[in-house]
């Protein structure tokens, strides 16, 4: 079977889970993956055979595929803000949302002289948020926490460098410590005067599963998607608590939020005293972030 064969027959494969475009760039990312090819190496050289070897994995990946599993957790990894992330089924796979809200603390930051030195993950799941902050704030101190001990441990595994070439290992790692949100902080940590805290807790209604894919219903945890309906803003009441005890006078919070709760979000901190509390749109213009300052 040649490469290109392959894709025709994956793309078959796939067709009744996926639209034909998704389904040709799962096909090429899983053939460029277990065969280790660049895409332009299959563009150019198509008509190559696949040795045996090498296609019973790939055989395996389309099964897996079409079972609706997630290519990400398929191949294990995802890029994000232009590192590759390791995902299992025990941590959410990153967003382009997420990496939207790394680049809206980094720019703000680079705007204001670079304020934030002493920084805290939320709900870090994969690690991808506190990795990126540290690999661009170089001298900041990082902390990062969740309640899930296997996401932990893929987090503390991930091995990202600073360069994107992958040649220059992080030096400052974030320290990551499992803690339940509603305990409020630990004593043990000193995460006393933070410049930031920054979350992407999970804000999904369960009654939003209806509408929602099964490849993320049936694989991705639970844990980090969902709340209760009758209790949509349980994570955010955690994170003002921590806010309160942990944030220095100056200090500032994002949140990332469910686009239907914006305005509840941002009452919610206005009432517990946060100042300059605004409602952030993403790249879909959609509610989907929450900043504000803690003065008092």
């Amino acid at each position: 079977m040649t490469r290109k064969e392959f894709v025709i027959k994956a793309i078959e494969h796939l067709s009744e889970n996926y639209s034909l475009g998704e389904a040709k760039a799962i096909a090429i990312r899983i053939l460029t993956h277990f065969l280790n090819l660049s895409e332009y190496e299959y563009s150019v050289e198509p008509t190559v055979i696949i040795p045996r070897s090498e296609l019973s994995p790939l055989l395996q990946a389309l099964d897996e595929l079409a079972d609706n599993r997630p290519v990400q957790y398929v191949i294990g990894y995802e890029e994000f803000a232009g590192r590759r992330f390791n995902v299992c089924e025990s941590v959410l796979i990153p967003r382009p949302e997420t990496e939207e809200l790394c680049r809206i603390i980094l720019s703000r930051n680079k705007e204001s002289g670079g304020t934030f030195r002493k920084v805290l993950d939320i709900c870090t799941g994969s690690g991808c948020i506190a990795y990126t902050l540290a690999c661009n704030l170089p001298n900041s101190e990082i902390f990062a926490c969740d309640i899930d001990s296997s996401a932990l441990n893929v987090a503390k595994g991930q091995q990202i460098c600073i360069d994107s070439a992958g040649k220059i290992p992080l030096k400052n790692r974030p320290l990551f410590f499992q803690r339940d949100i509603f305990s409020g902080p630990p004593e043990e940590i000193n995460l006393e005067e933070l410049d930031l805290i920054v979350s992407n807790p999970p804000y999904v209604c369960e009654s939003e599963k209806d509408f929602m894919a099964s490849n993320v219903l049936d694989y991705e945890p639970d844990i980090a998607l969902f709340v209760p309906d009758n209790d949509p803003l349980r994570f955010y009441k955690g994170i003002a608590l921590w806010a309160e005890m942990t944030l220095r006078s100056g200090g500032e919070c994002y949140c990332e939020i469910n686009q239907a709760y914006g305005n509840a979000v941002k009452e919610l901190f206005e009432g517990k005293g946060f100042s300059d509390v605004e409602i952030i749109k993403d790249f879909r213009d959609k509610d989907r972030f929450v900043h504000f300052t803690k003065w008092f």
